[in-house]
Formats: structure tokens, C-alpha cells, sequence
């Protein structure tokens, strides 16, 4: 009898719902902490996000040892030492990070430093891991929320760091912080989750848990994708693509890094332009890249994108080609509320480069050719976009 081995660690509790953030103070007292650091971004100060998670805690006996708020969209070292050194200061003894992916990873270097009584993360960029548990970390994700920020990754001045150490210990999604401030965040939100989300399901280390995950985020997204980009600001629509991007970045941190993510992080390098952008236009092109090679596709895709009845209605040797049809039907839904990426413009040398730093990074499982070969596809009118009379969809 075949047997199924597979690892998955899904550290975060997650708390879900309306008045998630009164929560906290609790979830603070059970990890024996009761004056946090907040670690703001400029965004969630700007919205007045800070003064709605003081107000959670006015019932409570725990005290917000200070607030953190020069965080731009960047990480870098510096930011890192300067909350360090306000922790200390301050007494504090938990963190929080409020906002996106940056003020996520400045409150996880922070909490390195702080941990082991260090300045540098020097020893940490040569390979140490963490000795010891980390100082409590809770993330509260708002708008423009980057694809790692709930996972074990840390992004610092452009390095990446993988622990389970770097899992935050609670991840709450509320209403009154997942609102986008924009319908290009929006966009980029939910781009960011889907693609999350598929390349997990595509994985070919397979997890049930990972797969459930998965499944869950892209149905959640599935069902309020349409609602949420025509009307950003509805709250009913915003908070379950929020909890799918919880769920999406745990899968993700379960599975090797999906090619379009890793593709898309290094041309934003190159150009700056925002990863979400390059997302949205490759990943049609990765998938007919996988099936141009014969390679098969999850059966399982369409099951998450589209449902049962839709699974059930389609004959087995055609579930990958149409879960594929689903999965590109809801970026290229999102991809309109973006700029194109427009990788024609961009010069050649930086396109090669960015595809051998793609091919470059750890657990990756392709080679600099394939990324460019995702990249040439790309810039094709592929055969999904057009009808049988050559009129575009």
C-alpha cells in the first residue's frame, strides 16, 4: 500500500471577523505579553488604521509601549535597529505589525535583534537560524499586503531570510483594516493571493493540508473576486480576499516558490514596477508553457476556482486545460484594474538578468531558460485570448 509523506507547518492562529482586534489583548496575555510594540506603515498611519487598533485595546488591561510609524515600502536594516532600540527602551515585550509586507518584516528583523540581544543580522544573512522562540508577533494586514508577509520568509534590504521562527504567532483579519484604498490595490491584493495560491496547488511536493489551504483561499476569492474589484470599499467583499491571502501565504510557505512569483519579484527589482503587475501578465503564459510541454496540470485547479458542479461537469482528461481556462479568467478579471506590464519595453539585458536571478534562488525548481520562455510567451497573443473569429475576448 503506497503511503503519503508530506511536512506542513501552519504556525499563525488566525482570528476572522468583526471585532478580530479586541482580540488581541488576549492573544497577548496567553503568550505572557502585555506591552506590545506597534510597528505602523506610513499607508496605515495615513488611513488613521493606528488610532482604530488603540481604541481595541481601551477595555483591556494591556498597554501599547509605542508605535512605530517610519515604515515606507521599503525594509531595510536601519528601520530594523531603530524599533529595536524603541522595544528596549520602552520595555516592550511583544510586537505588532500593522499594515503590509514591509512593516511585517521590519517587526520580524526587530524581533531577531531584540531576541538574541544583538545589533547585526550579519550572522543570520550567513546562514544561522534563530536559537530560541521569538519575542510574540502579531500581523495585522491591511490594503496592499505583500504575498510572503504572513508566511516564514523575511525580505530585509532586498535579502531573504526562511525560518519557521519567522511565522507570526497571530495573524487578524477585521473588516475595519481590510478595506483597499484603492481598486488598483485591490487588484494587486487579490493577484498577489491568487498566484499564491495556484503555483501551491501546482507544487509537485504534494500536501493535503497545503491543497486545502490553497483551495480555500482561490474559493473565497472565486466567490467575491467580481464584487470586490466593481466595489473595493464593501467590507463584506474585502475581508474574505483578506482572510484568502492569510491562507494563500501559508500554503505558499509550505511550497516550492511558484516560477511567475519569483519572476515577477525580480523584474520588479529591475524596474521597479510593482510585482503584482508582471503577475497578472505571465501567469497565463506559465500555464500554457506547462501544457505546451505536456505536462499535466492539477485536475484539482478547476475544483478550486469554479467549484463542484462545474468539476463535475467536465470529463477528466479536460479538468487541467479547463481549470487553467478558470484560473486565467480571474486574473485577467483582476489584470484590469492594473497597468499592463508592457515587457516589450523593458530592455533585453534586464529581462536576462532577472531570469538567471529567478533561476538562482533556493527551492526553485526551474532553470533561467524557462523563466524565459514564460517571458517570450508573454509577449505572444496567446490562443485563449482570442475567439475562434480572431476577435479578442
Amino acid at each position: 500500500m503506497q503511503t503519503l509523506e508530506y511536512e506542513f507547518i501552519a504556525h499563525p492562529r488566525i482570528l476572522y471577523g468583526d471585532c478580530s482586534l479586541e482580540e488581541i489583548p488576549a492573544e497577548l496575555a496567553e503568550n505572557d505579553a502585555c506591552k506590545p510594540l506597534v510597528i505602523a506603515s506610513r499607508e496605515a498611519v495615513r488611513r488613521k488604521l493606528g488610532k482604530t487598533l488603540i481604541r481595541a485595546f481601551y477595555d483591556s488591561g494591556c498597554i501599547i509601549g509605542g508605535i512605530y510609524d517610519e515604515v515606507r515600502d521599503y525594509a531595510g536594516i536601519s528601520l530594523a535597529l531603530n524599533a529595536a532600540q524603541l522595544f528596549r527602551k520602552r520595555g516592550c515585550d511583544a510586537f505588532i505589525a500593522l499594515g503590509d509586507r514591509a512593516a511585517a518584516d521590519i517587526a520580524r528583523a526587530a524581533n531577531i535583534l531584540v531576541s538574541h540581544k544583538t545589533d547585526t543580522l550579519l550572522p543570520f544573512f550567513n546562514g544561522e537560524t534563530p536559537s530560541r522562540r521569538l519575542m510574540p508577533f502579531i500581523f495585522v494586514p491591511t490594503c496592499c499586503t505583500g504575498a510572503s508577509a504572513a508566511g516564514r520568509t523575511l525580505f530585509i534590504d532586498n535579502r531573504r531570510l526562511h525560518s519557521d521562527y519567522y511565522f507570526p504567532d497571530v495573524v487578524v483579519t477585521d473588516r475595519r483594516m481590510s478595506l483597499p484604498c484603492s481598486a488598483r490595490c485591490a487588484a494587486e491584493s487579490a493577484i498577489l493571493a491568487m498566484d499564491n495560491a495556484l503555483w501551491s496547488i501546482i507544487d509537485d511536493n504534494q500536501s493535503p493540508m497545503k491543497n486545502a489551504f490553497a483551495h480555500a483561499a482561490l474559493k473565497l476569492i472565486g466567490d467575491n473576486l467580481s464584487g470586490f474589484l466593481k466595489r473595493p470599499r464593501d467590507g463584506k467583499r474585502a475581508l474574505p480576499i483578506a482572510n484568502a491571502g492569510v491562507l494563500a501565504s501559508i500554503a505558499a510557505a509550505n511550497a516550492r516558490p511558484g516560477i511567475v512569483r519569483v519572476l515577477g519579484e525580480e523584474l520588479e527589482k529591475e524596474t521597479s514596477i510593482p510585482a503584482a503587475v508582471f503577475i497578472a501578465n505571465l501567469t497565463p503564459a506559465a500555464l500554457f508553457c506547462i501544457q505546451k510541454n505536456e505536462s499535466p496540470l492539477p485536475g484539482d485547479l478547476l475544483l478550486a476556482a469554479a467549484g463542484m458542479d462545474a468539476y463535475a461537469a467536465v470529463p477528466t482528461e479536460q479538468l487541467g486545460r479547463r481549470g487553467a481556462e478558470a484560473i486565467i479568467e480571474m486574473f485577467e478579471s483582476a489584470a484590469n484594474e492594473i497597468p499592463e506590464a508592457a515587457i516589450s519595453r523593458i530592455p533585453a539585458h534586464l529581462l536576462a538578468e532577472a531570469c538567471n536571478n529567478a533561476a538562482s534562488r533556493e527551492m526553485v525548481n526551474f532553470g533561467a531558460d524557462d523563466a524565459m520562455a514564460v517571458l517570450e510567451m508573454a509577449r505572444q497573443e496567446m490562443p485563449w485570448q482570442t475567439h475562434d473569429n480572431g476577435e479578442r475576448k
